[in-house]
């Protein structure tokens, strides 16, 4: 278990805020944030490459604040994978044992069982300049796996991959780790990864989590206006929210909307765009939300087309292209949106 508390520092204008958190052994925890949120500042801060001016980094119950990076036991795999090129592939995995006192027999024996779990066995004898990205980014592994790290920081590591082999990469990696039980840090610009990675998401902003949250709330129950921004929900509106029978009614421009989230006054409402039923007539449902709007706008994304309706507000919804195709809607038509209360997240 990795235990940071209150952590801090500085570096010109850029600055990381009082950050703390847990990571269980076992748990991947997926730091997500744009360019400049410092989410590398931190791993280096975990690793000992930069000194914390404040707080408290604990491995196993450990501090690690004073230790240099050789004493922290700490693997970190940066986005550039940093390997030799001028080595081949055994000897860039067996790199990170030089002066370990351990025989020749028994670091040839760990190289090939590493390089056997990330399925490089193969290219051992090549060298590194002549290796796909994917495979570059599983020596990479491999040389931080063979020091059988207490805690493992993942630094955008495919970023470098094209985006065909991209998810194929991403299950492998959680294969290979999943049975070293040992905390998983993992820092992406990219949901898609983020989702795939997590059991639970930091989302960073300006040296600073924003939400600390399960993948399922980061994505569908935000807590602020850059959240939901960089998760891309399109429907964020604003409005004021009003107890009322257990529940909370919403007033944006006018219209009311219903929502499970029990808040009253000045509120930001986030309505993800596939929790919208679309229809031409009216729906009996159960859903306490049908709003009736003219459609502005049809935008069409791979196998999902968004429509966007003013309903006194605008309001985008997604179906599916056989869906739309059936539905026949156009610019100036009329259409009803239908979502239930627990589908207006409020905060």
């Amino acid at each position: 278990m990795i235990e940071v508390s209150s952590i801090s520092y500085k570096a010109g204008k850029f600055s990381l805020k009082d950050i703390s958190f847990n990571v269980e052994n076992g748990e991947n925890l997926v730091i997500l944030g744009p360019t400049g949120a410092g989410k590398t500042v931190l791993l280096e801060l975990i690793a000992g490459f930069r000194e914390a001016k404040t707080g408290s980094i604990k491995i196993d119950g450990k501090e690690m604040v004073r230790l240099p990076p050789d004493k922290r036991k700490v693997g970190i795999v940066y986005q550039d994978y940093l390997l030799f090129p001028h080595l081949d592939v055994y000897e860039n995995i067996r790199y990170g044992l030089r002066g370990s006192g351990l025989s020749k027999f028994l670091i040839d024996s760990q190289v090939k069982e590493v390089a056997r779990q990330v399925g490089i066995e193969n290219l051992l004898d090549r060298k590194t300049k002549r290796l796909s990205g994917g495979e570059q980014q599983r020596v990479a592994l491999a040389r931080t796996m063979i020091l059988e790290p207490d805690v493992l920081l993942l630094d955008e590591p495919f970023s470098a991959v094209d985006p065909n082999t991209k998810e194929k990469l991403m299950r492998e990696m959680l294969k290979i780790i999943e049975p070293r039980n040992i905390p998983v840090i993992y820092v992406t610009h990219d949901q898609m990864e983020a989702l795939e990675m997590a059991d639970r998401i930091a989302v960073m902003s300006e040296g600073a989590f924003v939400q600390l949250d399960t993948p399922d709330q980061v994505f569908n129950a935000p807590k602020s206006e850059f959240v939901a921004n960089f998760v891309g929900i399109k429907n964020i509106l604003k409005g004021q929210s009003r107890k009322e029978n257990g529940a909370a009614v919403i007033d944006i421009g006018g219209i009311q909307v219903h929502s499970s989230n029990v808040l009253e006054g000045d509120v930001y409402v986030t309505i993800r765009p596939e929790d919208i039923i679309l229809s031409k007539q009216r729906l009996e449902s159960s859903a306490r939300n049908n709003l009736k709007g003219k459609v502005k706008s049809i935008s069409e994304k791979g196998p999902i087309i968004s429509v966007t309706a003013d309903c006194g507000f605008e309001l985008t919804a997604s179906v599916t292209r056989q869906a739309f195709k059936e539905l026949q809607i156009t610019v100036g038509d009329y259409v009803f949106m239908t979502f239930k209360a627990p589908s207006v997240n409020a905060f």
